[in-house]
């Protein structure tokens, strides 16, 4: 048996393009139709995609906020050159 899973990375803009770092790892819950009852299988499968979407945005803005933020400490650093204060 499979199942599917999400995976975030990094993608360095300088170095191998399928070279890839792992942030989060996402495990989808395993499709087994036999557990769905048909009357509600539409309205559980959609309850499940949409937190999973939540989780996944949710991940992925944190780590663009941390990019900003490191980005923006890098820049405001080079206002204070080596060998100052």
């Amino acid at each position: 048996m499979s199942h599917l899973c999400l995976l975030i990375c990094r993608v360095d803009d300088d170095s191998n393009p399928d070279q890839m770092t792992e942030l989060h790892r996402i495990e989808l819950p395993p499709a087994e139709p036999s557990h769905l009852e048909p009357e509600t299988s539409l309205d559980e499968l959609e309850t499940q995609t949409l937190a999973i979407g939540q989780e996944v945005m949710r991940k992925l803005l944190v780590e663009q906020w941390k990019e900003i933020d490191r980005l923006l400490v890098e820049d405001y650093q080079k206002s204070f050159p080596p060998g100052e204060g």
